[in-house]
């Protein structure tokens, strides 16, 4: 008796290898089409229940008396590129982390200290899949008028993400991107916590 089914595909040979390329292709296409989502500032800050934290170890001397000058080093994100923090970004992040933890003064440009930041480097993998970042900032904190930092550093810092994450490449590599640079300012902000000044 002869089957009036329709005989399946067999994939094998050169059929399995051109539908194995097509699917890697279709893949790779899907992972680098607009692999570059702006980080945001709100997110690049640190926590609430870090700065509340900090707060309590901060020493009287930089309480409402530390300045931001403006940040520099930040890119616009360019969708093929990956994610970016733009100057713009960077300068929030940083103003609401100095305010949640009682830093910056309530009338600007009168602290007796001035925080200068600069992003050194960042650096990302070509395919955002469960990223890992790295941030460089240098940090340097003088008083007003003074020539020698009282601190200077240049800090680095890591963040993974993954698919606990986000189930997109696109969102892991944005996640990771924000996560290095709180984590960058959280270090930071613990070393000022313990830095001897005078009264």
């Amino acid at each position: 008796m002869i089957d009036p089914r329709p005989a399946l595909p067999r994939w094998t040979g050169p059929a399995l290898v051109s539908l194995l390329a097509s699917l890697l292709a279709c893949l790779l296409a899907a992972m680098l089409t607009g692999c570059g989502a702006p980080a945001r500032p709100l997110e690049l800050s640190i926590t609430d229940m870090d700065s509340l934290q900090l707060r309590s170890w901060l020493s009287p001397q930089l309480r409402r008396n530390v300045d931001l000058l403006p940040v520099l080093g930040g890119q616009e994100t360019n969708p093929l590129w990956g994610t970016r923090m733009s100057d713009m970004s960077l300068n929030q992040a940083y103003q609401e982390s100095l305010r949640r933890v009682g830093l910056m003064p309530d009338v600007p440009d009168t602290g007796r200290y001035q925080l200068k930041v600069e992003l050194l480097a960042m650096a990302q993998p070509n395919l955002p899949v469960a990223p890992e970042v790295a941030v460089s900032v240098r940090y340097t904190l003088t008083e007003r008028g003074g020539k020698a930092p009282v601190y200077q550093r240049i800090l680095r810092t890591t963040q993974k993400a993954g698919l606990d994450d986000s189930l997109s490449p696109t969102q892991q590599l944005r996640i990771a991107t924000e996560g290095a640079l709180r984590s960058n300012i959280g270090e930071l902000l613990r070393d000022l916590a313990s830095l001897p000044l005078p009264a």
